[in-house]
């Protein structure tokens, strides 16, 4: 009777344990919030219980919460064409990127892809900006464009990152020419992934009334399709839970990376177990409801369990960082 009771001891145990495993080898899925008022100002203050979040319209439980700004791993995808060699644009562009890393917060880790018509990793993951910002300061300029495969090679750099916040910013002056991946499969792997695609298209001015006028397509004087490059950066932007940029000067291509700087110090972070499922390539459906208010939320519209998205782990919280985990 004893020996009997033992028994079924060890095996809840064992049961439990067995799950306790399972559960630690299930990556956190973590998410950042932008919320706003109607009058766009952002809303701070807000506490975890004002949040709910759903994985496929059902309700999880939030794991880890933070209001505060977090490190985050910080790609720099930096399109150094030919054509961006007019007005200087390239200078500009690299002084942006300058600032991208500058604003990001200590303990952040970075990688840099200067791409033209290859894509080239000048700086891998690393947590000292000072070797970003000399990778930056040593580019020029190449020739056509590849921003497909850069930003594949961006979402695979990022699957390696530390830190459980990724984001990768985009600064690109034309449409893709040269890669070898489609834009549907780029666009499926960002929707799978579990970061964030900021992007600035910096067109010259005759361009970029000559893009938004147009649709997904551009005929070109050869008589080559290609995709319109301001549909592409504002729907990789969109499909990630991003804001998409178009300015039309040097002030405000700067106020651009002001506001992506502002954007990354001032989003909740949110972060929950995805739901165990038999479908490893499952996409999951994700919706941000706050209470307390009539606001505005923005946050990636979903993610994917695939083994060959990019992951997004959760550290054990940090000194000196306000989060709190829910009960």
């Amino acid at each position: 009777m004893i020996n009997s009771a033992v028994t079924r001891i060890v095996v809840v145990l064992l049961l439990v344990a067995a799950q306790e495993t399972l559960r630690v080898n299930v990556s956190l899925v973590t998410v950042g919030v932008q919320v706003t008022d109607r009058l766009g100002r952002d809303v701070r203050g807000l506490k975890v219980e004002n949040f709910s979040i759903f994985d496929n319209g059902v309700l999880q439980k939030i794991e880890f919460f933070s209001d505060e700004e977090q490190p985050i791993t910080l790609g720099i995808l930096l399109d150094r064409s030919d054509s961006m060699s007019f007005n200087a644009k390239l200078d500009r562009a690299k002084e942006a990127a300058m600032a991208l890393v500058t604003s990001a917060r200590d303990g952040s880790e970075y990688f840099y892809l200067p791409f033209d018509d290859h894509v080239k990793l000048q700086a891998d993951l690393t947590s000292d900006p000072h070797e970003v910002e000399t990778a930056i300061a040593g580019t020029t300029l190449g020739g056509g464009t590849a921003l497909y495969d850069a930003v594949l090679e961006g979402l695979s750099r990022s699957a390696s990152a530390h830190q459980p916040r990724q984001v990768l910013v985009i600064i690109s002056d034309g449409a893709d020419q040269h890669s070898i991946h489609p834009l549907a499969e780029v666009i499926r792997r960002v929707r799978d992934a579990k970061l964030q695609v900021y992007t600035i298209g910096y067109f010259g001015k005759d361009e970029e009334p000559f893009f938004r006028r147009s649709g997904q397509k551009l005929t070109l004087v050869d008589g080559r399709e290609v995709d319109n490059p301001r549909y592409v950066l504002r729907r990789l932007a969109n499909d990630s839970g991003a804001e998409a940029f178009f300015p039309r000067s040097d002030k405000e291509l700067a106020d651009a990376v002001r506001k992506v700087a502002h954007d990354l110090r001032t989003q909740y972070t949110l972060a929950f177990y995805p739901p165990v499922s038999v479908n490893d390539n499952e996409y999951h459906q994700l919706r941000v409801d706050v209470r307390g208010g009539r606001y505005e939320v923005r946050a990636r519209p979903g993610y994917s369990t695939s083994s060959n998205s990019s992951s997004s782990f959760l550290r054990p919280p940090q000194p000196g960082q306000s989060q709190s985990r829910s009960d």
